[in-house]
C-alpha cells in the first residue's frame, strides 16, 4: 500500500484543509450544537498554536479551512483541534467511535489567484449543496451576514478590501469547480497537466494582490 506523503511544513504559504466524518455520515449531533464546539476548539488551537484562520465552513459531514501556520506546526494543530472537536460531539452524541474518519486532507496554496478561487470555492460549499442562494445567508460560515468571525483576522485574507461579495457570490462553472476540487487533492494545489483551458480562465478571474 502506497504511504501518505509527509507533510510540508511550511510558514510561507497557507493551506486548505478538509476533514470527515467517520463513514461520511452526518455528525451525531444537531450541526448548530457541532457550531458551537467548532468555533470553541478553534480558539483554542489558534491561541495554543498561533494559527491563523482566514476562511471557514462547517457541513453536515464535514468542514473546509484555509489556514496558515506562522510556525509551520499544521500537524500539531490539526490533532488537536480534531481530536477536542470530536471528543466533544462523542461525549455528547453518546458515542465510543472517533467521530473523524480518514487523516485530514491539506493541499498548499502558492499562487495568489488561485488563492482567491479556493477562498470563494470554501465559501461556495453552501451553495453547491442547494442549501443557500447567497453564500452569506449560510450561518455556519466565518463570513455569516457579511460579518467576518472573530476568530479571523482581517489582514490575513489575502484578497482585496472590502470583501467583493457579488464575485464570491458568482458561479465560476462546473469547469473550475471540478478542477478546483481536482487541485485540492494534490498537496500542492495546481492545474493538471491537460487543464490548460481552466488555468488560462483561472488565471482571468481575479487578479489578487
Amino acid at each position: 500500500m502506497m504511504s501518505r506523503k509527509r507533510l510540508i511544513r511550511t510558514n510561507q504559504y497557507p493551506y486548505h484543509i478538509t476533514s470527515r466524518s467517520n463513514n461520511k455520515e452526518w455528525f451525531y449531533i444537531p450541526i448548530e450544537d457541532v457550531w458551537v464546539y467548532f468555533q470553541k476548539h478553534l480558539k483554542w488551537g489558534c491561541s495554543k498554536f498561533n494559527v491563523h484562520i482566514h476562511a471557514f465552513v462547517l457541513m453536515s459531514n464535514h468542514y473546509h479551512m484555509l489556514l496558515e501556520t506562522p510556525e509551520a506546526n499544521l500537524d500539531q494543530f490539526m490533532r488537536f483541534f480534531n481530536q477536542s472537536l470530536g471528543k466533544s460531539i462523542a461525549h455528547q452524541a453518546d458515542r465510543i467511535n472517533r467521530i473523524f474518519g480518514a487523516p485530514y486532507k491539506w493541499s498548499l496554496i502558492q499562487k495568489d489567484q488561485y488563492y482567491g478561487n479556493v477562498y470563494r470555492y470554501i465559501y461556495q460549499n453552501p451553495l453547491r449543496a442547494g442549501l443557500v442562494n447567497y453564500f452569506e445567508d449560510y450561518q455556519y460560515s466565518s463570513l455569516y451576514q457579511k460579518k467576518l468571525s472573530p476568530l479571523i483576522s482581517r489582514q490575513s485574507i489575502r484578497i482585496e478590501n472590502p470583501i467583493d461579495y457579488e464575485w464570491l457570490n458568482s458561479q465560476p462553472g462546473e469547469l473550475v469547480n471540478s478542477s478546483i476540487k481536482r487541485g485540492l487533492k494534490r498537496f500542492e494545489f495546481e492545474p493538471g497537466k491537460n487543464e490548460k483551458q481552466w488555468q488560462r480562465k483561472i488565471l482571468d478571474l481575479r487578479d489578487n494582490p
